[in-house]
């Protein structure tokens, strides 16, 4: 117990105004209700407005109800209401990389995790090795890029001060909870244009919102898996309804645009 215990305590005690998730590794892979398992704490907060959708993302991987923590702070100058959930879920035994969705630092958390003796699939073996090979860039990918999200801080930032408004989101942690993907063309210089087009988020972000630039990144890879037939992997449907409910309330934490 006291592993989880003091993850609490730290949670409680370190969660800053837009601090959404952090992940924590409890247990390597062991036997738990008969599955050769590995159990990942998180710890999630987001506006208190957002508990429903908060739910909703949680119980996808852990299908249990959850005691949300109900706290104040300080957010643009005014006293929020915020929630704040700890909770641990199982991750069996790593099989296709592909399959997996949600925020890149939940990727990273996976990513490292497969580092770990016992805790792949052997038949993923291969995929895992290239994603933790520093030197081959197909690793845990941000489906809306770091960039993109530079260039759109930085006018959030810019129409804060014109309106004389406090303006405290902070950009690493939008960043570190944008929503990610493992795919075998991140990398590949030839994808350039859909792994890394900033200029082509921004352009739809202001039109239509954050949902539909994901949804542009969705529809130009199955496009090339379409082309490939098949050869190049397209998203799964689980990966895209999975990471649309994470990244709506990644938007509506950080007060970006959804749709």
């Amino acid at each position: 117990m006291r592993k989880p215990l003091l993850f609490l305590v730290l949670c409680l005690f370190s969660c800053s105004a837009f601090g959404q998730n952090a992940y924590t590794i409890l247990h390597k892979a062991r036997s738990v209700r008969r599955i050769k398992a590995a159990v990942i704490g998180r710890s999630l907060q987001a506006p208190a407005s957002q508990l429903a959708l908060a739910n909703t993302a949680l119980q996808l991987r852990s299908p249990k109800p959850f005691t949300p923590i109900r706290f104040k702070q300080k957010i643009a100058g005014e006293p929020v209401s915020q929630i704040l959930i700890n909770t641990e879920f199982l991750v069996p035994r790593l099989g296709n990389p592909g399959n997996i969705y949600g925020g890149y630092n939940y990727l990273k958390t996976i990513a490292k995790l497969s580092r770990s003796p016992n805790t792949v699939e052997p038949a993923y073996a291969r995929m895992w090795r290239v994603i933790n090979d520093n030197t081959a860039y197909k690793g845990a990918h941000h489906i809306v890029n770091k960039s993109t999200l530079k260039i759109i801080y930085e006018d959030m930032a810019f129409r804060a001060e014109l309106a004389g408004k406090p303006f405290n989101v902070n950009l690493t942690e939008m960043q570190n909870n944008a929503p990610g993907i493992f795919h075998i063309l991140h990398g590949h210089p030839a994808y350039q244009r859909i792994f890394h087009n900033a200029q082509r988020q921004t352009d739809i972000y202001y039109e239509y919102g954050m949902k539909a630039v994901i949804e542009d990144f969705f529809e130009q890879i199955n496009r090339v898996s379409a082309a490939s037939f098949g050869s190049v992997p397209g998203i799964p449907p689980s990966v895209m309804s999975g990471t649309y409910i994470e990244a709506e309330l990644w938007c509506k934490t950080f007060h970006l645009r959804w749709e």
